[in-house]
């Protein structure tokens, strides 16, 4: 009976994912709302690439290659890789409330939209920035706004102020 429920939960996951990899959005904020309705609990949240224009997947390659997301120098053999950084929830942990997603700002094929949430009680406050890319809209950068961490991800993958 456990085998049927394993197999089970292993097909629901691997059917929802190419939902998420092959979903368009007609607008940004149901962009963000489908980003933000994979952190509740109980939903496996995808891999967040999915929702990513093609501009910042290739800073990510980019990053990946410079290995601007690694500190392999400082980091013995014997130690697990740091998980991938996920900029819609950059915490290790997550239990969010008091979600927000406001009306997007559209400039064209631009927009943006304000998101903010406690998780755990850690307010948070970004801005994710949207454009309009092969039919629906895809996320084009994240900045981190609010009271402790500023960050603006394009920034900090291609400038990678961190490392020497």
């Amino acid at each position: 009976m456990r085998a049927v429920q394993i197999l089970v939960a292993v097909g629901v996951v691997l059917a929802a994912a190419p939902l998420a990899q092959g979903a368009e959005f007609s607008d940004p904020k149901a962009l963000v709302t489908a980003i933000y309705a994979e952190y509740q609990p109980g939903v496996m949240a995808s891999d967040p690439s999915v929702y990513y224009s093609q501009r910042l997947k290739a800073i990510f390659e980019q990053a990946s290659e410079n290995r601007v997301l690694s500190d392999d120098d400082a980091r013995p053999d014997a130690i697990q890789p740091v998980p991938r950084f996920n900029p819609f929830l950059p915490d290790v942990s997550a239990l969010l409330f008091d979600v927000s997603i406001g009306e997007p700002v559209l400039i064209g094929d631009r927009a943006l939209v304000n998101v903010s949430y406690h998780n755990f009680d850690h307010p948070r406050l970004l801005s994710i920035a949207a454009v309009r890319e092969d039919g629906g809209w895809k996320v084009d950068d994240v900045a981190s706004l609010g009271d402790e961490d500023h960050w603006l991800l394009s920034w900090a993958l291609i400038y990678d102020p961190l490392r020497n």
